[in-house]
């Protein structure tokens, strides 16, 4: 397996743990509960500090060279390149959400579970059609020199969540996914 393959999965796998846990804040607000509205607001700096800036554009370089190989993949590379902006839009929308005034109304909570929903959904579907189409796919059809390449124009960017060095902007979030991971073992 090429390493940026596998370190995307890595990214994958990351990034399920974080829709998680942004999946039983969403609860709390169906049950009537008030969500953990700081919790939520440091996972979505998260996902566009990092996911949005680094990884998606991983992505695009891996599907564009693969579309170079094989340019029967376009309709399936376009419809996840398109994905990719859709999903920074809900993202976008559940941030202004979470922003929103009034936060504790019925109407607002409600809105912003419903964004929240359909930002969880559409990352999780995108993801899957990711590991499960495109990138096998890369993984059998890119030369190595081609990964090559793709590894070179990809600079190497901490997780500044998950890798060793967790930025202070992100400790309570790291301790959290740490003390769930410890409890699903």
């Amino acid at each position: 397996m090429s390493d940026t393959i596998a370190a995307l999965n890595r990214d994958h796998e990351n990034i399920a743990k974080l829709l998680d846990i942004l999946e039983s804040e969403i609860l709390a607000i169906e049950v009537g509960k008030t969500p953990d509205y700081p919790l939520m607001r440091d996972i979505m700096r998260y996902m566009g500090e990092h996911a949005d800036r680094f990884h998606h554009p991983k992505e695009d370089l891996i599907f564009a060279q693969l579309l170079k190989r094989d340019p029967s993949v376009r309709a399936d590379v376009d419809k996840l390149i398109q994905e990719h902006v859709l999903i920074r839009l809900a993202s976008q929308e559940f941030i202004a959400a979470l922003h929103s005034t009034g936060a504790d109304s019925v109407d607002a909570r409600e809105e912003l579970g419903a964004f929240g929903d359909n930002y969880i959904r559409s990352l999780r579907e995108h993801m899957v059609k990711e590991e499960d189409k495109l990138f096998p796919m890369a993984e059998i059809l890119l030369t190595a020199e081609e990964w090559r390449m793709i590894d070179a124009a990809i600079n190497t960017i901490d997780d500044p969540l998950f890798d060793e060095m967790t930025a202070v902007d992100y400790e309570r979030l790291f301790r959290l996914i740490t003390e769930q991971s410890a409890l699903s073992l």
